[in-house]
């Protein structure tokens, strides 16, 4: 067959394989390029479903329109893209020495579509707990079918008591979803010691903790699911050495597994992550067959070990180089640094790179600092507040993640330390960083810059302590004035309060034990340790400040000394 006739058939029609359809015929019009997708509705915003659920967005069908107000379906594709949708087909098997897709319809009546190039776009389905019942009050959250009753008991008071298990993406979305708009009680069960595990390291997670609290979602962490019971009345989910949640209905949220069933029954090696294998060129181990999206592994750009990250931002790129790669391109798909971000009610979380938990578990020696910080100019009357965690590893001085937190803008955070990752960025990087300033948008040091400043000095003698590790049984002095401390005072003995504007003249009065140097948020207590320093009194002083520790902890802002 010739170029000009050539055949691809794509199987799924999500972002991963519409995006590839969609780009190879712009590319190649004089070949045919067919999808096949089981489901009959297909290409919508799955990533917007939590935020149908909780009423920001009006209706699922929102999710299934582009922007100019187009309907996403065959038609559609037909038309505007040139691409064949074949829907209601699932893809049973593949014949890979005669290059044929096997396909059977509703009725099960079977076709084969030859093909030159193969691609698998076949997505990911949402894990299942062992022993998880088939009841109508335990369901997952994935497609727009699982939506629909989940908005009608709320709507309809049905839905009074909800237990979310997995305090990931989709158990935090969900719980802010059942709580603001609908009022109702949440109990979100993590088998982790914090919410968002695999994105946070702990002490940015304790803002999300924090939050959650604030706004009357009761997490459980460290709460493994023993088994779930259903029945007509409600649901028991039985907790391993604890008390059991009950709720009208139970969600299970605790991720998703690549769909390899086809790729496997075809020959197709997966990778160690347990999706499918494939090289820069998004080639799988079988010529002719080819992987994208969230049934496809990548390679991570800190560690170069293969990674799967289901993510609609990677499975639209993943798609698009596809295409240029089919086209005869030189194209290549990079590593990636998994950038996230999320909302978490009225807090946004964002993170790029590796946390410090996962460098560690890889034999690594990671490092972290913590600040306090603002989105913009501090005076700005708009300043939203953010908490940013830099880490690195303290030989080569690469940096290899970033998480932030925070009302104000850390996406965007997020976006250029990512940008950074994948160059191997290093703290000298970081801390020469360009950004455009303007009061209204950015203080005149980019945080990012900022926190590796503070690394360097860290890296000079100048230690911070864990926001999460300041403890009863510490030596503190506290360098804010005076009207501070005992405007916000915090709950732990054996502090000393002396402002940073009278140590100097008190230095030689300071007792040479080890100190904990804390102030609102950072500067003042470091600045304080280099002048103890000066005098060769051992001292560390808290990352991030009062303000972390306030913010991340609610016994530490209602309680007094």
């Amino acid at each position: 067959m010739s170029d000009a006739q050539r055949n691809v058939v794509i199987v799924g029609a999500s972002a991963a394989g519409l995006r590839c359809a969609s780009r190879l015929v712009r590319l190649k019009p004089d070949w045919t390029v067919k999808i096949v997708e089981a489901r009959k509705a297909f290409s919508y915003g799955a990533c917007g479903m939590p935020y149908v659920l909780s009423g920001d967005i009006p209706d699922l069908e929102t999710l299934h329109k582009t922007a100019d107000g187009d309907v996403r379906d065959e038609a559609y594709f037909a038309q505007v893209k040139g691409v064949e949708v074949l829907t209601g087909q699932a893809a049973v098997g593949i014949d890979v020495e005669e290059r044929y897709l096997e396909v059977n319809d509703a009725e099960g009546n079977e076709t084969s579509l030859p093909y030159d190039d193969l691609v698998l776009a076949t997505g990911a389905w949402p894990r299942h707990l062992p022993g998880q019942p088939d009841h109508p009050r335990v369901v997952t959250f994935h497609t727009p079918a699982d939506v629909k009753p989940l908005h009608e008991g709320l709507a309809r008071g049905k839905i009074g008591k909800a237990v979310i298990i997995g305090a990931g993406f989709l158990g935090c979305e969900l719980a802010e979803a059942f709580t603001a708009l609908w009022g109702a009680e949440v109990t979100l069960v993590e088998a982790g010691d914090a919410p968002l595990p695999g994105l946070l390291d702990p002490e940015i997670a304790a803002h999300v903790a924090r939050h959650l609290a604030d706004n009357d979602v009761e997490l459980r962490c460290n709460a493994r699911v023993a088994g779930i019971d259903a029945d007509d009345k409600g649901v028991t989910v039985r907790i391993e050495g604890g008390e059991p949640a009950t709720g009208d209905v139970a969600v299970v949220a605790v991720g998703v597994e690549p769909a390899v069933e086809l790729a496997v029954a075809a020959g197709v090696e997966l990778g160690p992550t347990g999706a499918v294998a494939v090289d820069d060129r998004l080639a799988t181990s079988v010529p002719g067959i080819w992987a994208v999206g969230d049934v496809a592994e990548t390679r991570h750009v800190v560690t170069g070990d293969p990674v799967h990250i289901p993510l609609g931002s990677l499975a639209n790129r993943m798609g698009r180089t596809l295409a240029n790669v089919l086209a005869g391109g030189a194209d290549r798909f990079p590593p990636v640094a998994g950038a996230s971000a999320l909302k978490v009610f009225d807090l946004n979380v964002a993170a790029t790179g590796l946390t410090r938990r996962a460098a560690a578990a890889r034999g690594d020696a990671p490092r972290s600092v913590w600040i306090s910080a603002h989105d913009t100019a501090d005076y700005w009357p708009e300043s939203k507040e953010i908490f940013l965690q830099l880490t690195y590893l303290p030989d080569t001085g690469r940096v290899i993640g970033v998480q932030a937190v925070g009302e104000g803008e850390v996406a965007k955070r997020a976006d250029v330390a990512t940008q950074l990752l994948a160059r191997g960025a290093t703290l000298a990087d970081f801390a020469h960083l360009e950004h455009a300033y303007s009061p209204p948008y950015a203080p005149a040091l980019e945080p990012l810059a900022v926190a590796a400043m503070v690394a360097e000095n860290q890296e000079a003698g100048l230690e911070a302590l864990s926001p999460s590790e300041l403890c009863g049984g510490l030596e503190i002095m506290d360098v804010r004035h005076p009207s501070e401390s005992e405007e916000r005072s915090f709950d732990l003995k054996n502090t000393a309060g002396i402002p940073l504007d009278t140590l100097r003249d008190r230095i030689d009065d300071v007792d040479l034990r080890p100190w904990v140097v804390v102030c609102e948020r950072g500067p003042r207590s470091a600045e304080a340790v280099r002048l103890l320093q000066t005098r060769e009194v051992t001292a560390v002083y808290l990352g991030g400040g009062l303000r972390w520790r306030e913010m991340a902890t609610p016994e530490a802002s209602e309680s007094k000394t």
